[in-house]
């Protein structure tokens, strides 16, 4: 069973004569003529993502296709609907609108990744030794770990929910990658756990999410190599001063020079979409 979030609703009511007045307890009460039912729902708080500054019927329909692991359709979905930005900027430019253009064609390129990496399948390893095997098939777990809980995080901006087949399919891959791992931990491992905090977290089961940041040692907690992870565990966990110090770290004290790209890349991410508006993080990325 897929936890809930706390903020994510589904109430039905079923009104009798005098429903609707308060209780004495400072709640809101909900009104509803006698004898009626009323389905009150409220999605999750996703915060400010940029694309939703721009409706498109396409990237909703997109977003609807990977939640239900149709990469292809996705991958089409989203091409349309950076298509029809970049015709709406022609005439109406905008730096938001430019934002949106490049997450669309972002998460293209993911659903395409993704729909390649279930084409190839897991190739040959026979004649790899078995601890070679064993790495091989634990870096590809995490290399699509990754990229599923990008699309999770992604999913559940434009859906306002947490759909359950992705949330389920990146969970397993990470945790694939986090079991078959080395009897000494590598690098691999801090990231691992801390892409499992951000996706527990994204699923509504802090605890989980908390405990797998637990199993991160001081010393790969605070690596730089480690900053995006550990912003988006503490962003997903609603921790902002955390997840920007991380954010800061990464951008302003880089181990090796970055192409404007890659910036742009991390900027797009969903993990922020509650950081965005805050000057802090907003200087990070001029």
């Amino acid at each position: 069973m897929l936890p809930l979030p706390v903020r994510l609703l589904f109430v039905a009511l079923c009104a009798a004569p005098g429903a609707g007045t308060g209780g004495g307890n400072g709640a809101h009460p909900i009104s509803a003529p006698p004898d009626r039912t009323v389905t009150v729902v409220a999605t999750d708080d996703v915060g400010a993502p940029l694309e939703r500054a721009f409706p498109s019927a396409a990237y909703a329909r997109a977003a609807a296709a990977d939640a239900e692991l149709r990469w292809d359709d996705a991958h089409l979905l989203y091409r349309q609907a950076a298509e029809a930005w970049t015709t709406s900027a022609r005439t109406r430019p905008s730096r938001a609108l430019e934002n949106a253009i490049a997450k669309a064609e972002h998460e293209a390129i993911a659903s395409q990744a993704m729909a390649g990496y279930e084409r190839l399948g897991t190739p040959p390893l026979d004649r790899l030794p078995l601890e070679a095997r064993r790495a091989f098939l634990r870096r590809r777990a995490l290399e699509v770990g990754r990229i599923l809980r990008a699309k999770l995080t992604a999913t559940r901006a434009a859906l306002g929910r947490t759909p359950p087949d992705l949330y389920g399919r990146a969970r397993a891959r990470l945790e694939e990658a986090r079991d078959d791992g080395p009897q000494v931990p590598d690098a691999d491992d801090a990231e691992t756990e801390l892409l499992l905090c951000a996706t527990y977290a994204a699923g509504g089961d802090t605890t989980a999410a908390r405990l797998a940041r637990a199993h991160v040692p001081s010393a790969a907690r605070t690596d730089p190599a480690n900053a995006l992870a550990r912003g988006a565990c503490a962003a997903a966990l609603g921790e902002t001063d955390a997840a920007l110090a991380a954010l800061e770290s990464f951008v302003l004290r880089p181990l090796i020079p970055r192409a404007d790209a890659t910036l742009r890349d991390v900027y797009l991410a969903n993990d922020w979409d509650h950081l965005r508006g805050d000057p802090r993080f907003e200087s990070l990325f001029r």
